[in-house]
């Protein structure tokens, strides 16, 4: 017993020790929306908590939700590379513009659940460390997921040919091609102006996280959910690579073991708010997490998702196009792998 007590009490003298060695640091750090489930659920905890327990209190972060902040998504890695900003999560479709090899890690319809995402992610992240660092100075530290992306729209969508000629907000060049070729007409809005848009008719359906429509109360404006995972948002937490060099090496072996445990809570926090969006947006079954809703719900048949699989296929064509023969190739050995496609 004594030999057990002692060797707790040398443990946390260790741990004490390492603590004191960091350097006190402050991290100025932009989350997602904090509307969202996993803000409040994982990255306000980590930031605020989890971070400052692990360091003994060294390490610390001023935490900021997207919309909070004052800026928009393209801007974060941007202001990270420039060093006004420390830490910032992005999601890549929204920083795309910048470099069309973002959007090969979230390609409309290549993953059907969070699995097959996950997955994904994990296979074309070397891909991205390296672009992240040598054209955009950023230095990766997790990927992260929202739920499925799904079309909320004010008329019922029975089929895939419902959707045709439809104002349909998107976000993204890619989900816009894939919605055009379901015959759609993509718009772009911010997702603060959804609501007002869906009440006044300025669009007839738009595309969010299952999750996320729930939790802004789309189900009031848009009472018809149309299950259709056209991707899953997925993105990234990163820091600013001239601000990364400057921490002390031990301050940078912390952030990249605690950003593992961030990346893991994320995704399997997602992933259990997926199971249970559908139930809570119709109101049949178990609902956890958002409100119950009563929203009617339907999904592509068997013969459709045929149909939708030759669409992926043709997206994905262009985008190998816009993004080139060595970012094609980079991207069939790593993320077209885990997708069981490859683009031609």
């Amino acid at each position: 017993m004594k030999k057990t007590i002692a060797a707790v009490v040398m443990a946390a003298a260790s741990m004490s020790a390492a603590a004191t060695e960091l350097p006190r640091t402050q991290l100025k750090v932009v989350g997602g929306g904090s509307h969202n489930y996993t803000f409040g659920a994982v990255e306000k905890p980590f930031w605020e908590k989890t971070l400052s327990e692990a360091s003994g209190g060294r390490v610390t972060a001023d935490l900021a939700g997207l919309s909070e902040s004052g800026l928009k998504g393209p801007e974060v890695v941007r202001l990270m590379r420039a060093g006004a900003l420390d830490v910032g999560m992005g999601v890549f479709a929204y920083v795309s513009g910048d470099d069309a090899m973002f959007e090969g890690v979230d390609l409309p319809g290549m993953a059907p659940d969070i699995d097959s995402a996950r997955k994904v992610a994990q296979a074309y992240r070397p891909v991205l460390d390296q672009r992240m660092r040598e054209r955009h100075g950023i230095k990766m530290l997790a990927t992260v997921s929202y739920t499925a992306q799904v079309f909320f729209c004010r008329e019922p969508v029975k089929e895939l040919a419902d959707l045709k000629g439809r104002k349909i907000r998107t976000r993204g060049r890619n989900m816009a091609d894939y919605v055009s070729a379901l015959g759609g007409n993509p718009l772009t809005l911010p997702f603060a102006e959804v609501v007002a848009a869906l009440q006044t008719g300025v669009i007839d359906c738009a595309v969010t996280g299952i999750g996320s429509g729930n939790a802004a109360k789309w189900y009031e404006v848009a009472n018809n959910l149309y299950n259709l995972p056209i991707d899953w948002s997925v993105g990234f937490y990163g820091i600013g690579l001239k601000r990364w060099q400057k921490l002390d090496p031990s301050v940078q072996a912390l952030l990249e073991e605690q950003a593992l445990l961030l990346e893991d809570r994320l995704w399997t926090e997602t992933k259990r708010e997926n199971d249970f969006a559908l139930a809570c947006n119709t109101g049949e079954g178990e609902c956890q997490i958002h409100g119950k809703a009563n929203m009617q719900a339907a999904a592509p048949t068997a013969k459709e998702q045929e149909t939708l699989r030759g669409i992926t296929q043709n997206i994905a064509k262009q985008w190998g196009k816009r993004c080139g023969a060595d970012c094609v190739q980079q991207w069939n050995e790593t993320a077209g792998k885990a997708a069981g496609m490859s683009i031609h």
